[in-house]
Order: structure tokens, then C-alpha cells, then sequence
């Protein structure tokens, strides 16, 4: 599971790397067996205080669960996505410490131990599931992580992404920018978002990643995706890790969800 030398020019050059088959087929089942229940459950139980925080985002705050639930815009009460979530399911849980996570992160972070940040579900349901605006991840990490800059996420797909169904769309080298500035809104979180208008995209590419496979990536990375407009669904799983036994996101969600909230 370490990185090779050609794996490790790569990622510095491109600034993230793709490997597939990094689980096998019984452990991507497991998972969205875990990922399933747990939406199924949170829809079930879901209250009724749904903040808009962006044009692509609508945020329902639960402090009981440590959690973000993210809702597609618009009246169907689709689950868009979950962050953190490791917690919540043992399953999810006990993934965080397998070598197709860790044993690169450490490489590529130059660290003989790693732990967990934040995790996220994305969820893109057949011809609902929406975009994910333009953005870095370290607008969103700055000032919550302890070391914002020192930060790998790996994306893993249980599902085939695919052109159709709204895949990671990344531009290759754009980690070397530094943070890119961010849009104007009165919207607190869309203004971690970059403007498509004033940024040139013209070199991004779609990464087409099989079931079981995963992109590995840093916090300054450029990305995207699309809408699914396919019949299948999307479903990603995204684990973050930084140096162990740093402040993690769900510390950080615990604390805002019990004295601020988050406001559009």
C-alpha cells in the first residue's frame, strides 16, 4: 500500500494520484451496505431546520450526532452528503485504520503515524444529485484544522464514477497556487467557493474512477464535479488525514453546533 517513486513524482507534480482497486469488491459492498443505513436512518429522523448556505448547499445542523447533514437544494429531501461521519457507524469506524487509507497518507505526509480529520459521504442519487461547486478544500479548513496545510483526503468511489454521473473534476498542478481567492457573497460558505466566471478551468479533466478505487489529494487542489444525470448513483466516501492526534473535525463541528450554528 506505499507509495511507489513514480506514484510519488506524480502526486507532486499533478497534485493528487489515482489508483484503483485499493478495496476489494466485499469491502466496497460492506461500505455502501454502512453508507445506505445510515441514510436511510438520518432521513428518517431528519428535523426541520435546513439552513442555505450556498447555492449548491442546504445544511441541517444536529448537535446530538455531531453532525452536517447536507440536503440537495430543493423540495424532494435528498441527502446530498454527511461530514463527519467515521462515528456514526461502526463499520465507517473501523475503515479509518485500513492500510488503502493510511499506509499511503503516511507517505505522502511524510509521517510515521496519521489520524483522521474530518470524513464525508457524497451522495449523488440517479438524475438528482447536483454539483459541487469549484473550490479548494483549505478555504474551508483554514483556522478548524490545526495544520490545514498538512492535510491528504482520499476519495474513495462505491460506485464507478463515471463521464455521465458526475465525477471529480480536478485541475492538474493547481496545488502549487496557493489558496485562490474566494467569491464575494453574503453567504459565509459560498464565499469559499471559486468564481467558474473569473477562474480559468479550461484545463481541468474529469477523473474516472472504478468501484473500489481512489484519488488521493492535498488541500490546495482545485475540484469540482458535475451533476449526475445517469441512472446509477455516485456515492463517494472521503476520509482526511493530518498528523495523529490533532484537533479533529468533529471536535469542530461539536463546539459550532453548540454555541453558532452555521448561518447562509
Amino acid at each position: 500500500m506505499r507509495l511507489t517513486e513514480d506514484e510519488r513524482r506524480s502526486y507532486d507534480e499533478h497534485g493528487f494520484l489515482l489508483r484503483e482497486k485499493v478495496f476489494t469488491t466485499d469491502e466496497i459492498d460492506e461500505l455502501r451496505v454502512a453508507a445506505e443505513e445510515l441514510c436511510r436512518d438520518l432521513e428518517a429522523t431528519a428535523g426541520a431546520t435546513r439552513i442555505k448556505v450556498s447555492a449548491h448547499y442546504v445544511f441541517e445542523p444536529d448537535a446530538a450526532k455531531d453532525l452536517i447533514i447536507k440536503w440537495e437544494p430543493g423540495p424532494d429531501g435528498v441527502i446530498q452528503g454527511l461530514e463527519p461521519v467515521a462515528h456514526l457507524h461502526p463499520v465507517l469506524t473501523a475503515y479509518a485504520t485500513h492500510p488503502g487509507f493510511v499506509e499511503p497518507c503516511r507517505d505522502i505526509l511524510g509521517l510515521r503515524e496519521v489520524g483522521l480529520f474530518t470524513e464525508k459521504l457524497n451522495v449523488k442519487r440517479a438524475r438528482v444529485g447536483g454539483q459541487y461547486a469549484l473550490h479548494q478544500d483549505y478555504p474551508y479548513w483554514r483556522g478548524a484544522a490545526e495544520d490545514a496545510e498538512r492535510l491528504v483526503t482520499v476519495w474513495v468511489a462505491l460506485d464507478d464514477a463515471t463521464a455521465d454521473n458526475g465525477p471529480l473534476e480536478v485541475l492538474p498542478g493547481s496545488h502549487r497556487m496557493g489558496h485562490v481567492a474566494g467569491k464575494t457573497s453574503s453567504m459565509e460558505f459560498e464565499r469559499n467557493e471559486i468564481d467558474p466566471d473569473t477562474f480559468d478551468t479550461s484545463g481541468m479533466v474529469a477523473v474516472e474512477v472504478p468501484a473500489g478505487g481512489a484519488v488521493f489529494f492535498g488541500p490546495y487542489l482545485v475540484h469540482r464535479s458535475s451533476p449526475n444525470l445517469s441512472d446509477v448513483d455516485r456515492r463517494a466516501l472521503l476520509y482526511s488525514y493530518q498528523a495523529a492526534g490533532l484537533r479533529t473535525q468533529r471536535e469542530n463541528t461539536r463546539i459550532w453546533l453548540k454555541h453558532a450554528p452555521p448561518k447562509g
